[in-house]
């Protein structure tokens, strides 16, 4: 295996990958030729890589080139293994009529190794492929159907490929608001405008027109009887009889001139082969005009990938083949400042700071745009954070923002009223409207059925309400928010919390069982009423016990005498993990002195049948004038363990009123779930409610040795605890992993899983020698409220 990260992998000195859309995609890397492992790289190897969204991406190596200097040192060149492959293979005959690209692509790939995997809806559309390479058909397709292509495998535990699959998608790449700068992540541009491509008018031809006799085809479809009117509500003019289509506007600007001065089209022939409609083959013919009729305009750019440098800090500045992205360089001769599309992206997966990208299909120049981006925005994000997609938001608004129009009225009924039209355009009425009054502000942008404006943003004195909010840091004590049934949706990316945790509850006076998230660790309070905030009920939560008193201010203190034992609080817990840790914090009158105070935690545990099981206790002493006591409490619970009675308690020997206070007390799960097992744990996909339980289990398997390809069953493995009944939620399923060096000669598997256990079988692929085999495993369960079923 090639790493630069294992201590014993071969190392690479470089490796670039290289993607065009709907053209080259390479892997240009290069490695020690001293080293012991490079004789396994070979010319004809397969080369997989996982790129930056978890995608697998095979190559296939074609060339290798070896060089000594100061180093010794082979470079290879590997193709994209679908293209390398399916250039291999030969369509003789496939006519796809009338159909969606979907199917086209299928019948392609029909006798080739690779299927079809994610296509987007393009259409419908008709081709032929007739004694070509698949590699061609695939090519055919994108100028019929367009859309854009991506290969890509799958892989199983053994680096083996298991599956190929070629992607046919609308667009790769999104629009992302990532913002190039110069001096941020920009470090040189170079922009080249190509007007070789140039033309102003385009002939079109269709299919060939079937002859009278349906033996044959002569001459191609042409759109001469088709007219075109301005005035109909066409582009542009094209009279009867004419076979081409012509840009007026583009011949004026790049039209040949003639010794006259007059212009002169630049001609060529766009040709359709199974169109058979005159009307359509104009339009298609008009919209590759569009395409053609004005400069091949790219900008070329070093570029400093953000992301690989730190994929957490600058996850948003994540850039794909295919996304749209913003480019500022105030530093050029004339400002940049454009959106376009990446349509190369060369990435140095070895050195971030040198990855090039190039832009073409340039979506507008922003010659309005905000020269200035202001301090005050700065401030509005804490030091140190990305600011890259706030920058990008706002630039997108102060564009749209000096594009609108400005009508100004004031009086005593509109207030200041700007509108983006005139009020008294009929046929073109205002939409968007800002009226400042009195009482506040409010904004429109479009209007009601009545015609009137549908206000829906509001700025007074009472606040802001609003559809959507964009902003930077916001500072507050207190945030409601929810829908009318309490419901919070996050529809993209995430929530960052520095220097602090997250508590949960489901309950508005957090009387329930709470979850807490810190770090890498996900724990949950399951004491009720921890901090005492409401009045204590025996039958929900605490039971207070002679000499316990609960005030108005929400305190619960004890009234101590000289011959008192013990005295607190006490509930019934159901207990789901094996281990917790208990903390309660005490309170002691500084009247009692230097008389000795003790606190404890007392748990009295159950199992299933209500048996009493061992008990856990822990005791400990005030120091002399201590005010404070924080008692912490971790305990390993009893096998079988399902519920637990806990007793806070505190001794004081002295008649003292309200001698002692008890101000909260918390029983958390220890590491519930870690970062690592998350990895592992279902996902609730369909969005439904659900109730999951999850146990995590080691088991080792003794033997006498084992020869290969044995199937055996090792017995009956039982949970450590039950899970909850199958009428109540759903099935439970076992992931198993084989652990330590012999982890690769054999598989595990579970079979008859019940709420119980399950049966533990292991196939051998190797013989293995007399010893212990163990196997991790987790056993999960995520109990769905709603009913998903799939027939097959």
């Amino acid at each position: 295996m090639m790493s630069n990260d294992l201590p014993e992998g071969l190392p690479l000195h470089s490796c670039v990958l290289k993607e065009q859309i709907n053209g080259e995609v390479s892997l240009t890397f290069s490695i020690p030729s001293d080293h012991i492992d490079s004789k396994n790289v070979q010319i004809g190897d397969h080369i997989v890589l996982k790129d930056l969204d978890a995608i697998f991406r095979a190559f296939f190596i074609v060339d290798e080139q070896e060089t000594h200097s100061d180093t010794f040192t082979r470079q290879f060149y590997a193709e994209d293994l679908g293209v390398n492959e399916l250039n291999d293979e030969i369509v003789t005959d496939i006519r796809p009529q009338n159909t969606n690209a979907e199917t086209a692509l299928s019948r392609i790939l029909k006798h080739t190794i690779w299927k079809v995997g994610q296509v987007d809806n393009l259409g419908i559309n008709s081709m032929n492929v007739y004694y070509e390479s698949v590699m061609s058909g695939v090519k055919k397709m994108l100028q019929t159907w367009g859309g854009e292509l991506r290969f890509r495998v799958t892989m199983n535990s053994q680096n083996q490929i298991t599956g190929r699959y070629v992607d046919l998608l609308s667009q790769l790449g999104r629009r992302t608001g990532k913002r190039f700068e110069y001096g941020k992540d920009l470090t040189n541009v170079e922009r080249v405008v190509d007007i070789k491509m140039i033309k102003t008018a385009l002939f079109g031809r269709g299919k060939g027109v079937e002859d009278e006799n349906g033996t044959g085809f002569g001459r191609r479809l042409n759109f001469a009887d088709v007219e075109w009117s301005q005035e109909r509500g066409d582009p542009c003019d094209k009279p009867l009889h004419q076979e081409w289509i012509g840009d007026p506007e583009s011949l004026g600007i790049w039209g040949h001139v003639s010794p006259d001065g007059s212009k002169r089209h630049r001609f060529d022939v766009f040709t359709s082969e199974e169109e058979t409609d005159a009307e359509k083959l104009l339009q298609k013919t008009w919209e590759r005009l569009h395409e053609i009729k004005q400069p091949m305009i790219t900008y070329k750019m070093d570029v400093i990938d953000l992301e690989q440098v730190s994929a957490q800090e600058y996850k948003h500045e994540a850039i794909r083949l295919g996304d749209s992205v913003f480019v500022i360089d105030r530093k050029f001769s004339v400002d940049v400042q454009l959106e376009a599309r990446i349509i190369e992206l060369e990435r140095d997966l070895i050195s971030p700071e040198n990855t090039k990208v190039t832009l073409g299909n340039v979506l507008g120049d922003i010659g309005s745009y905000v020269k200035e981006l202001q301090d005050e925005l700065k401030k509005k994000v804490s030091i140190g954070d990305p600011i890259g997609w706030l920058e990008g938001a706002r630039d997108i608004e102060n564009i749209e923002f000096e594009r609108s129009g400005a009508y100004v009225y004031m009086n005593d009924v509109d207030g200041l009223l700007t509108t983006n039209r005139p009020k008294g355009n009929i046929d073109h009425p205002p939409d968007a409207a800002v009226q400042i009054k009195s009482a506040g502000v409010r904004i429109a942008n479009s209007l009601k059925p009545d015609g009137s404006f549908d206000w829906k943003t509001f700025m007074t004195a009472g606040g802001m309400i609003a559809d959507n909010i964009t902003s930077g840091k916001i500072r507050t004590n207190d945030v409601e928010i929810g829908d009318d049934d309490g419901k919070v949706l996050i529809s993209r990316g995430s929530v960052i919390i520095k220097g602090g945790e997250l508590e949960v509850y489901s309950t508005p006076n957090a009387t329930d069982t709470g979850v807490m998230i810190k770090g890498n660790k996900i724990s949950t309070n399951f004491v009720k009423n921890p901090e005492f905030l409401f009045q204590p009920n025996g039958e929900v939560d605490w039971y207070l016990h002679s000499g316990v008193k609960y005030d108005t201010s929400k305190k619960v203190t004890v009234d101590c005498s000289e011959n008192m034992n013990f005295v607190g609080v006490s509930q019934y817990l159901d207990i789901s993990h094996e281990k917790a840790t208990f903390q309660a914090l005490f309170k002691t009158n500084q009247i009692g002195g230097s008389t000795p105070k003790r606190a404890r935690i007392v748990l009295y545990n159950f199992d299933e049948n209500g048996n009493q099981l061992e008990s856990r206790t822990q005791v400990e002493e005030f120091s002399i004038y201590q005010e404070n006591l924080l008692l912490t409490m971790s305990v390993v619970f009893p096998k079988g363990t399902v519920r637990c009675k806990l007793w806070v308690q505190v001794e004081l020997k002295k008649n003292v009123e309200k001698g002692m206070e008890l101000l909260w007390v918390k029983g958390n799960y220890d590491d519930i779930v870690t970062q690592q097992q998350m990895s592992m744990y279902p996902r609730d996909v369909y969005n439904v409610d659900s109730v999951p339980e999850i146990q995590i289990f080691r088991a080792s398997v003794d033997h006498s040795g084992l020869a290969a390809n044995v199937y055996r069953n090792c017995g009956r493995i039982q949970f450590d605890k039950p899970f909850s009944p199958p009428e109540e939620t759903g099935s439970v399923s076992v992931l198993l992993t084989p652990s330590e060096s012999k982890s690769v000669d054999y598989h595990a598997s579970a079979y008859n899983i019940d709420r119980t256990g399950f049966n533990l079988f292991i196939r051998t692929f190797t013989a293995i020698p007399a010893g212990t085999l163990e196997v991790s495993g987790l056993a999960y369960r995520a109990g769905y409220m709603a009913n998903i079923g799939l027939s097959i």
